[in-house]
């Protein structure tokens, strides 16, 4: 079917032969094959199968994902992240490296179909790119927003735009001119610094997961300060679009203006919209996902129909973001935020999309992007200076105002440092928009190409930086103090219970009942189950709080952890809340699920099992774990909180509290204080022990002759005498503490103590002191088999001294340096 007029340009499928415009109905997207059928009459055999539009673009985004993926293999060793890699592909294939007219550039030219083609899948990887890091985004970092984050979100975006503001407009108001001509405009300027002073929270995220930093002290701060700024951003965003379509309204009908607006008026109806979207997503949609987790039972996949019904409500939020006239990706985001983070749910989305929205349809958005970047447009170094100032100023300012505020805060000089860095961190956001303004007529294209250089500078020079200055050992290291020694008094304990095997279940209750809960000082337990990963690719956290459980269902062999600890949550209602998790993963990272865990819930008390146990009667060792010996001494290491090691002994002539209970005795617990800040923490723990009137504490002090004789002698022995002040008085509300008080003056001394008591108890609590350099222990440290229980938990563990009492060795939260 021919066609001689100009309608026939309006056809998708079109080619020219001679003068004639020859155009097919209906169109046909795909093509016949490599080899297509010499029988077919197809006016098109001429055509290559490349010049179809599905052969095309499946041909396209191979080229950019070999090309990706290559240039991320040469660069991921310098610590660079992908996105790098992204745009250098997207810079290959732009203007730049492919001429005009040339078979190479028209393959990869935007015309025809392929404007609105590429231009629908660049939009839909974006949305979904900004779904995914909503799921991604844990909503308790945005509740425990504390006044740091607030005043580091605040400052670094608001006030550094005001400041660049001030900067542009009254002392270097010349910038962007030549000669009193204006080069760089107005608009474009507000443009470049406002993008420049902006953190994106995905953008933000997207680094720290590459870099496995999110769930660092840092990281979580980097990632409250962004969301902080980019809710601040979106509210200010919104208003400023609403106040726009109300001038260009009241314009249109001319008589309508703020103080008289009608109900009908297009403006309103859109802000209404919004609202009432969120509203949606907050009391209807989020709702409606725990439904499905608690209709998908313990350790089981998502059904696929619930997630297939999830992205359709992404897409239909994307064009009801369109109508309401904001960014198409502000409704996928605020969906992913509802969705609950992590296991079931939230990582089946994560698992199933991300692969191929991070692998294949972003970098093709970024491509996309990229098209019109060209090189040839540098040809005037005033307009090189002027922006390049604009963006050297922006960043100056941005990350003075990040930097200021995290010192004030008394943040290390480090951590400072690469704070500000992350947060002056430019990824697909920014390059997304400095696009969309190219396209809009905003941005002049020899702006885009240096603003483009720019971010991939920025982009590839601030990762490799931060893994240089940023410890990775440190990466669980708190800001805040989270141990014992600094609770409030009555406050909540929250203690993480590690359970290795089925044998510490009991054991571990038991501890736990000793701690002494009650409705006026509660103790919120989160028990971890640690399996080894066998059989499996990936690792797996469940937490059986959410999920229900049936009983067809093993749990990944949990059912007697959950019982168990269910029962002692019944036995103990309002006074103990359990939480319980199991995570399935190899040896060499599952302290990182402890670590973890055990900071999303800010415990001030993680328990870790030995890693032997031995028989009934005690003289035999049953079970020897050189895997878990390990791992407690990893946790050791990074815990972002105080931590214990229990050593438990079921000799049958040793007592639980229960069976005290029934004899109408006491259970003996014994306190060896020595000195220093691991000691402190365990007296602490001691005296909330003393609370229950079926445990008696006895606190065995080793003092030396010399410090008898002189009482203070250095600001840690201070310390020590002003926690134990309390304690040799007796004068504790509501508790009573035996003290007791030996004199040592040499490692044997103390190694004779520690025979003649040795089995006057049920259970030994000591610190564990590392490096620490005392009268008490001087030589000891030479015949230590255990070096995670530090010298006096050593010598009541070893055989040799024939303990057959329980021991619970103390560290105090690490000290950040």
């Amino acid at each position: 079917m021919e066609f001689g007029d100009d309608r026939s340009l309006y056809l998708r499928d079109t080619w020219r032969e001679a003068n004639t415009i020859c155009g097919v109905l209906p169109m046909n997207p795909s093509s016949s094959g490599i080899w297509p059928s010499t029988k077919l009459q197809d006016p098109k055999a001429n055509i290559e199968f490349w010049n179809y539009m599905f052969p095309h673009v499946e041909i396209i985004f191979l080229i950019v994902t070999v090309l990706w993926q290559f240039f991320h293999f040469l660069f991921k060793r310098l610590g660079m992240i992908r996105f790098t890699s992204h745009m250098l592909t997207g810079i290959l294939l732009s203007k730049s490296f492919m001429k005009e007219n040339t078979p190479a550039r028209n393959f990869f030219s935007t015309e025809d179909y392929k404007d609105t083609l590429f231009g629908l899948v660049g939009a839909c990887s974006y949305m979904m790119f900004w779904f995914l890091m909503g799921v991604k985004m844990d909503l308790s970092l945005v509740r425990n927003t504390g006044k740091k984050a607030i005043t580091i979100g605040l400052s670094s975006v608001l006030l550094s735009i005001t400041v660049c503001s001030f900067i542009f407009f009254v002392i270097l108001r010349d910038v962007g001119t030549k000669k009193g001509e204006p080069v760089v405009n107005f608009f474009e300027i507000i443009i470049i610094y406002s993008i420049q002073c902006l953190s994106s929270f995905p953008v933000i995220g997207n680094l720290l997961f590459e870099l496995r930093l999110q769930n660092s002290e840092l990281g979580r701060l980097a990632m409250s300060s962004a969301v902080i700024s980019d809710f601040s951003t979106s509210v200010l965003s919104a208003v400023l679009v609403f106040l726009k379509e109300l001038r260009e309204e009241k314009t249109r009908l001319g008589s309508i203006f703020i103080g008289d607006v009608v109900v009908g008026n297009r403006p309103l109806k859109r802000a209404g919209t919004v609202v009432v979207f969120v509203c949606f997503a907050i009391y209807v949609f989020r709702p409606l996902m725990f439904v499905i987790i608690n209709r998908t039972p313990s350790g089981r996949p998502v059904k696929k129909f619930y997630i297939y019904l999830i992205i359709i409500l992404v897409f239909g939020s994307a064009v009801l973001a369109d109508w309401c006239k904001q960014t198409i990706f502000i409704g996928p985001f605020i969906l992913g935020l509802a969705v609950p983070h992590g296991p079931p749910l939230g990582s089946a989305i994560v698992q199933k999309f991300e692969s191929a929205v991070f692998g294949t349809f972003l970098p093709f958005f970024v491509a996309t992007c990229a098209e019109e970047f060209d090189t040839s447009m540098l040809h005037s170094w005033t307009d090189f200076k002027s922006i390049f100032i604009i963006v050297f100023v922006s960043f100056v300012v941005k990350f003075a105002l990040t930097t200021l505020p995290a010192l004030l805060f008394r943040m290390p000089a480090n951590d400072c440092l690469a704070l500000s860095l992350i947060m002056s961190f430019k990824g697909i956001f920014e390059f997304g928009a400095y696009a969309f303004g190219f396209q809009r007529g905003s941005i002049r294209p020899v702006t885009f190409t240096i603003l483009s250089l720019y971010i991939l500078l920025n982009s590839a020079i601030i990762p490799p930086i931060l893994r240089r200055i940023y410890d990775p050992s440190r990466m669980y290291a708190g800001y805040e103090k989270r141990n014992m020694l600094h609770m409030k008094p009555n406050s909540e304990l929250r203690v993480l219970s590690c359970i290795y095997r089925t044998d510490d279940i009991h054991p571990m209750i038991n501890l736990l009942e000793a701690t002494c809960p009650s409705r006026e000082s509660p103790v919120a337990t989160y028990v971890l189950h640690l399996m080894e990963l066998i059989g499996r690719a990936s690792p797996v956290f469940i937490s059986h709080r959410l999920q229900i459980r049936k009983s067809e269902d093993t749990s990944y062999n949990s059912e007697s952890v959950i019982a168990s600890f269910d029962q002692f949550h019944k036995d103990f209602f309002g006074s103990v809340f359990v939480s319980t998790y199991t995570a399935i993963s190899v040896p060499k990272t599952m302290h990182g699920d402890i670590c973890m865990l055990a900071l999303n819930n800010t415990t001030s008390l993680i328990i870790l099992p030995f890693h032997q146990t031995w028989s009934a009667d005690g003289s035999a060792i049953v079970s020897d774990s050189i895997m878990i010996r390990k791992l407690n001494k990893s946790v050791l290491e990074l815990s972002p909180c105080s931590v214990g090691i229990f050593i438990y002994r079921s000799n049958n002539g040793r007592r639980t509290i229960r069976e005290t209970a029934a004899n109408f005795s006491s259970y003996q617990v014994c306190m060896l204080f020595l000195g220093g800040k691991d000691d402190r923490e365990a007296l602490t723990l001691a005296k909330r022990m003393a609370r229950n009137a079926r445990i008696k504490i006895t606190v065995v002090c080793l003092v030396s002759s010399e410090q008898r004789a002189n009482q203070v002698t250095d600001w840690d022995r201070m310390l020590d005498l002003e926690l134990l002040r309390d304690v040799k008085s007796n004068v504790l509300e509501g508790v009573s503490i035996i003290y007791s008080e030996q004199v040592v003056d040499d490692a044997s001394q103390t190694s004779t103590l520690l025979k003649s008591i040795a089995n006057e108890y049920d259970l030994f609590i000591v610190g564990r002191e590392k490096g620490r350099k005392s009268v008490f222990t001087e030589g000891l440290e030479e015949w230590s088999e255990f070096e995670e229980l530090g010298v006096v938990g050593d010598l009541l563990a070893s055989q040799d001294l024939k303990c057959q009492a329980s021991v619970l060795v103390i560290q105090q939260q690490q000290q950040m340096i």
